[in-house]
């Protein structure tokens, strides 16, 4: 039924189609017709138009050059050619008019005409369309009603046999069943006797069996007992035999060893006395000779301090040959050096403290100039000099962790034990 419905609404469709086709066609006949006729009444005008101008062009120019005489009479033939062409001017625009409103109406009543005809198609195809899908849809009821009762007399008919059958086949398999019951019973019995007088003869086989195996194995096990005993006896003597060797042969080789280190122990003492002796006496000249090089280096030192005593046996007096103690300390605690270091305010440009990884020094310079004038006398002195101090570390130093601290005319470093670094700073 489905299939029915879907051709006949591809055939409507179809007829619509070739319809709405048709209705194009026509329209865009009428239309090209239609834009042709205007065409045409355009080219009309136009030439009409174009004509009459170059008549009235013509006209003027023959007027301008034949004579001025003519003037009021070329000005009323232009009037009455200007009248006659605004006439069929009019003339020619109502009819241009006339024609396009007539072919519009045309129009308009082609496709109205057109319109009503593909209504009136399509109402008809539909009605002949519902008219067949209401046949069809009765035929198909009738169809099913009789394909339903004709499928039911079936149905109970196949039952009924069915029915006979399940019977038939019910009745058979009782009286198989029966049959096969009491065959396998009977088997049953059979095979149980049988397994019966096979399971006894089996065991009595089998007893009889394990006696003869168990003798057997008595006899192999006192054979192996024999043999192991035996070669027992044979390996505990050659284990025996061996031992003693090998005890020989280690008392041997011990006394061959310690003869050899006795003799090997002699041999390093006498070499031992041998270098000890050449030792001792190289040692006794080694001592000797400084012996003798320092009788003479102090007969030299001797005489180097009487000269420099001499030089200044003269001069004990004048400050200025002295060595000038500034009177700087150092002390030490677990953690820190402490150096206090005489450097008086005035000074403080000119003394330079350096401290190294292994020493503090304590440097500087000074000059004095003076002048007195008395008189006809005059005095001037000039004096220079320079002073210098070190102090030992016995472990080193932290430079960047030294501390600073003026106390009057001292100043007092702290310095930090500890990584050996080279820092400088001016008092």
């Amino acid at each position: 039924m489905s299939s029915i419905d879907n051709s006949t609404r591809k055939a409507q469709q179809a007829d619509l189609s070739e319809l709405q086709a048709d209705h194009a066609r026509k329209k865009k006949q009428l239309v090209k017709e239609n834009e042709a006729q205007l065409a045409d009444l355009k080219d009309y005008y136009n030439d009409k138009k174009s004509g009459l101008q170059e008549q009235n062009n013509a006209a003027i120019n023959h007027i301008r050059k034949s004579q001025q005489e003519a003037a009021a009479e070329a000005v009323e033939d232009r009037q009455r050619l200007t009248d006659k062409y605004n006439s069929k001017t009019q003339a020619l625009a109502k009819s241009y008019d006339d024609k396009l409103n007539s072919t519009r109406n045309k129009r308009t009543e082609q496709i109205a005409q057109a319109q009503t005809d593909s209504r009136q198609k399509v109402a008809s195809i539909e009605k002949d369309a519902s008219e067949r899908v209401e046949y069809i849809r009765t035929k198909s009821a009738d169809d099913i009603k009789g394909a339903k009762e004709k499928y039911n007399q079936d149905m109970s008919q196949l039952n009924e046999f069915s029915d006979r059958r399940l019977e038939q086949q019910r009745t058979q398999n009782d009286a198989s069943l029966k049959n096969e019951v009491d065959r396998g019973r009977n088997v049953q019995e059979r095979v149980r006797t049988r397994n019966e007088k096979e399971y006894g003869e089996l065991r009595a086989r089998g007893e009889k069996a394990l006696v003869v195996e168990n003798e057997k194995q008595q006899k192999q096990l006192a054979r192996q007992d024999s043999d192991y005993a035996k070669r027992y006896d044979q390996q505990q003597t050659q284990w025996e035999s061996r031992e003693g060797n090998l005890n020989k042969q280690y008392s041997s080789r011990l006394q061959h060893q310690k003869v050899a280190y006795e003799n090997a122990l002699d041999n390093q003492n006498d070499r031992f006395q041998s270098t000890y002796q050449h030792t001792e006496d190289a040692n006794r000249e080694s001592l000797n000779i400084q012996k003798q090089r320092y009788v003479r280096e102090l007969a030299e030192t001797r005489k180097d301090f009487v000269k420099a005593a001499s030089k200044y046996s003269t001069k004990e007096a004048d400050p200025f040959y002295k060595v000038e103690d500034r009177g700087s300390q150092m002390k030490e605690n677990p953690d820190f050096y402490i150096l206090r270091a005489f450097v008086p305010e005035h000074e403080k440009d000119s003394v330079k403290v350096t401290i190294q990884n292994d020493r503090a020094t304590v440097s500087g310079q000074r000059s004095f100039k003076d002048k007195i004038e008395e008189d006809n006398k005059s005095v001037s002195s000039s004096n220079f000099q320079t002073f210098r101090e070190e102090f030992a570390f016995d472990k080193p130093v932290i430079t960047e962790g030294m501390t600073r601290q003026r106390d009057g005319d001292w100043v007092v470093y702290h310095i930090p034990k500890g990584i050996p670094t080279r820092f400088q700073r001016k008092a």
